[in-house]
């Protein structure tokens, strides 16, 4: 190979490099509701570096097509909480279409943690108890080009005007080997 080609191979190289992520939980907020459903949980460190989701959540009331969710996502790039809106988001949506549609994505990923999760598809979701045992964010679950920073989830979901649950989830982007 000539000099030219070798340089060129290097500058293609650099430019295509992907940086690994990690994601960890910050907290979990705001866990409302009216008689839907109760939650614990909360975000705890497993060691020094890596924080984990524990706690349960008890469902009250059968989960099924009345009900409407939706997922919005915000993003701090400085992680000091000025948030914007990330154009990143599901629904609004029927709760059984959600679980069609989307939940068989992530079920996976959760299933590892939390036991009794309802399965992809799997509509009404009956009244149940949700145990959280030390579950970490897991970077397949997350598109490739996701930016660094300070991420907030909120997810509300509703039937009418009368039954509803909301809860919001703090997590943080780092570039792999950040600790």
């Amino acid at each position: 190979m000539d000099q030219r080609t070798i340089q060129i191979l290097l500058l293609l190289s650099g430019s295509s490099t992907i940086v690994a992520l990690q994601f960890m939980f910050q907290s979990f907020n705001g866990c409302e509701s009216n008689g839907v459903m109760d939650c614990t949980l909360r975000v705890r460190k497993v060691n020094r570096t890596t924080a984990a989701l524990n706690g349960t959540i008890i469902l009250h009331k059968d989960l099924d097509g009345s009900y409407e969710t939706f997922i919005e996502v915000f993003h701090s790039p400085l992680g000091n909480n000025q948030f914007n809106r990330y154009p990143m988001k599901i629904g609004p949506l029927g709760f059984c279409e959600f679980m069609r549609t989307f939940w068989g994505d992530y079920q996976p990923y959760l299933a590892k943690y939390v036991a009794n999760l309802a399965e992809p598809g799997e509509c009404p979701m009956g009244a149940r108890t949700l145990i959280f045992r030390d579950m970490q964010l897991e970077a397949e679950m997350f598109p490739r080009y996701v930016p660094t920073g300070l991420w907030k989830l909120q997810w509300r979901m509703q039937s009418g005007k009368v039954d509803f649950f909301a809860v919001e989830m703090l997590f943080k982007v780092y570039e792999n080997g950040f600790f």
